[in-house]
């Protein structure tokens, strides 16, 4: 019996390590962009947005300000079902948010993000970034490559704030979460 628990238990350990292997090469070899872009739209299946008058139930909106390379390749993830909904992505102007569900800011939009952390969070929009510092300045939810991966940290309180819900699951795989 004891050998057939070992047997188990190495059986389960070479399946999951054949199953990791291939994630953590890939993380290794896709290009930065394509990886944050990736790692952003499986991360919105972790979190629940409030009932908004005005947006659209049918779809997820991800949007973006300026053109970059995180925002091309979150492009190409349009069209992908998340939670039943198709994605869409699209280029949107500060002033106009009204179908966005997130909002991807990239480090060029930093000179406007003290504008922006001020009004979006009232619309129930989750702000997400890719710079350092910017977690600090009103980004909900902010990427950063350390030790050639990408780590997130999460600012729940600033999500909670704007009638989001992010998943328990969530918080435990983040470098830093502030509450």
């Amino acid at each position: 019996m004891l050998m057939a628990i070992g047997g188990f238990w190495r059986t389960l350990l070479a399946l999951l390590l054949m199953v990791l292997t291939p994630l953590a090469h890939a993380q290794r070899q896709a290009p930065e962009p394509e990886l944050k872009a990736a790692i952003l739209v499986s991360m919105l299946l972790f979190v629940d947005w409030p009932a908004r008058q005005g947006r659209s139930p049918d779809r997820l909106t991800v949007c973006y300000l300026a053109a970059s390379p995180v925002s091309t390749a979150l492009a190409q993830l349009g069209g992908k079902l998340l939670k039943g909904q198709p994605l869409q992505v699209e280029r949107a102007d500060a002033a106009a948010l009204g179908d966005c569900q997130v909002l991807y800011l990239s480090p060029t939009d930093a000179s406007g993000l003290p504008r922006l952390a001020s009004s979006v969070p009232a619309r129930g929009i989750l702000v997400v970034g890719d710079s350092p510092g910017y977690l600090q300045r009103g980004v909900m939810l902010n990427l950063e490559i350390e030790g050639g991966r990408v780590v997130f940290d999460i600012d729940l309180r600033s999500a909670r704030q704007a009638g989001l819900t992010v998943s328990s699951k969530m918080l435990r795989l983040a470098r830093h979460v502030t509450e």
